[in-house]
């Protein structure tokens, strides 16, 4: 299966970047998952989590407040203001 090319930034950093089996973003309208082969998209993200989960199976989870994504060719490419870590869901209970 081949693999996304993520690229998550702020406007002042790079907050992750590699390859990944999947990405879940807050688009306006709900929550969108992005896989491999998907078709060419660009929505507006509102608030919530940004999830991604890199070919190993480990995810990463960042609360954002508005931005945007990209997604052509594998290649994924997510703007926000400000991105902040969230816990493992393990330490959240």
């Amino acid at each position: 299966m081949s693999a996304l090319e993520v690229t998550f930034v702020t406007a002042d950093r790079t907050v992750w970047t590699g390859k990944a089996s999947q990405v879940v973003v807050p688009a306006i309208d709900g929550s969108m998952g992005i896989l491999p082969q998907m078709q060419p998209t660009l929505a507006i993200l509102g608030d919530g989590i940004v999830k991604i989960t890199d070919e190993d199976g480990h995810a990463d989870e960042r609360s954002v407040s508005g931005g945007f994504v990209s997604v052509d060719s594998d290649v994924v490419t997510i703007g926000v203001d400000d991105a902040e870590a969230v816990a493992p869901r393990s330490e959240r209970f």
